[in-house]
């Protein structure tokens, strides 16, 4: 009885594999690269939306909160001596815990930043050719002394007492500088920054173009992601990057004429309708006894940070 089904449909026998093998292209970098930037740009949106607002410190003034973290940030780079940043590390984690911020989410980030910035770069101030003292672990020792132009080598060579505590007062101003930064924008939504800015008089202007920049990268660069994603969908085999380069490149250029005739028309329509290049923006936060209160706190911190 004939079925109608074609006769290859009824075959059973498996493909060659060797036949379907392709060779493997050359996305690997550009792979880290953009699922990086994805995961970055996503975090911060998603974040800016959703987790910011049950943050207890999402709450007070913007512009009290804005000015209190960088008076703090200001009163911690003028610390001179490692008790006032030990006091400083405990008043941030202090406010870690009373944010309720989940520290394990970004401690990871906090001690490679300060690692990379904090300790990997001041460690030669440890040692005695940088900064003079008491040798108390010695590396190595020459026959002599070395002079070269205005640099003077000592014949030994070895970690000295000042050299640490400079090394550890350095490591710990960043780390605290880095923690405060990151609890101050895990705190806030973007928003929030741009109207915290109003408390150093920061034309509306400006931080009308910081919002049009901050949404517009977001945007663009989710649109080259998934332009990229779509064109590695449709390619087998290998292909230069060069060629790839190329394609994104032009890709790019393309949004950005797009997005340039759009912003042309717009602003045609903001003349039409009377725009004269003054910007005010409609928000007004009324101060509560939760900022004033705030306020003294951080104040209080930061002047026994600086006077301790």
């Amino acid at each position: 009885m004939r079925t109608g089904i074609p006769a290859f449909l009824l075959q059973s026998d498996k493909p060659d594999i060797s036949v379907l093998k392709i060779k493997k292209s050359n996305f690997s970098f550009l792979d880290r690269t953009l699922k990086a930037v994805a995961s970055i740009l996503g975090t911060m949106h998603l974040h800016s939306k959703t987790d910011v607002k049950e943050n207890l410190f999402f709450k007070i003034n913007s512009q009290i909160k804005v000015f209190s973290f960088i008076f703090l940030i200001v009163a911690i780079s003028f610390a001179k001596n490692i008790p006032a940043q030990l006091l400083a590390s405990l008043f941030i984690v202090v406010f870690f815990i009373i944010s309720r911020i989940s520290f394990n989410h970004i401690f990871k980030k906090i001690f490679f930043l300060s690692f990379v910035f904090g300790l990997l770069i001041f460690i030669p101030a440890a040692f005695n050719v940088i900064t003079p003292g008491r040798i108390v672990l010695k590396l190595f020792t020459f026959q002599r002394s070395y002079h070269f132009w205005i640099y003077s080598i000592p014949q030994t060579i070895g970690i000295t007492d000042t050299g640490i505590k400079i090394v550890e007062l350095l490591f710990l101003r960043v780390l605290n500088s880095i923690s405060l930064a990151m609890l101050f924008v895990f705190s806030s939504s973007f928003a929030q920054i741009l109207k915290g800015l109003k408390v150093f008089f920061i034309p509306d202007t400006f931080l009308m173009i910081l919002s049009l920049a901050y949404k517009y990268i977001f945007i663009l660069s989710k649109t080259i992601e998934e332009t990229y994603l779509a064109l590695k969908s449709r390619l087998i085999g290998s292909v230069q990057s060069k060629s790839i380069r190329k394609i994104i490149a032009g890709r790019v250029f393309f949004i950005f004429q797009k997005s340039k005739s759009n912003y042309e028309l717009t602003y045609a329509a903001m003349i039409s309708r009377g725009y004269n290049g003054k910007i005010t923006l409609p928000y007004r936060e009324q101060i509560k006894r939760n900022d004033i209160l705030f306020l003294l706190i951080t104040t209080i911190a930061g002047f026994l940070i600086l006077f301790i």
